[in-house]
């Protein structure tokens, strides 16, 4: 389901290839298939090389022994995600790109951008929490929105643009 005339296909193949992002079987990437916040904290614990956790748990719906747990926790223990404000980590809802655009900001540190203007038309729909990293993100070329101008922070952030975002972080880091 990836062809090379695919705009996400390099990408695809740059995170496959670090085995961050696997596809969903031998043979399907499911491009356009939304990823969930677990999916996402376990992309960035294998880009740490996967550490060792205490093991402690730090959400009430982030049970002992899920493929996601060790991630979570370690993302937790270092400040990466934090949670809803229930004190819920929602491991199986999708992330939308400001989740996404965050979890990578607080992975690098959480960098200030020299500008805190955002460059999409839809600027208005970030939410406060957010701001700061959609703005580095977009500074940095790591989030660079659609062809009408909009940056869908709220939307859900699909494998492909998932991909895309990491290929543009990582490249963004070295």
């Amino acid at each position: 389901d990836v062809t090379a005339s695919n705009w996400y296909a390099g990408a695809a193949a740059f995170v496959s290839s670090r085995e961050l992002l696997q596809g969903v079987s031998e043979t399907k990437f499911a491009p356009a298939e939304p990823m969930t916040r677990g999916m996402m904290a376990t992309v960035l614990y294998r880009l740490e090389n996967t550490p060792k956790t205490d093991g402690q748990k730090v959400f009430d719906d982030v049970a002992t022994g899920q493929w996601y747990t060790p991630a979570i926790t370690w993302a937790a223990a270092n400040g990466i995600v934090s949670g809803y404000r229930n004190g819920l980590f929602g491991p199986n809802d999708n992330v939308t790109r400001e989740q996404l655009v965050t979890m990578l900001w607080r992975y690098a540190g959480s960098p200030e951008a020299a500008s805190k203007e955002l460059p999409f038309t839809d600027a208005d729909r970030a939410s406060s929490y957010a701001r700061d990293a959609l703005c580095w993100a977009a500074e940095n070329g790591i989030l660079t929105g659609y062809s009408n101008g909009q940056s869908d922070p709220k939307g859900l952030a699909t494998r492909a643009q998932v991909a895309q975002m990491l290929k543009n972080f990582i490249e963004n880091e070295t």
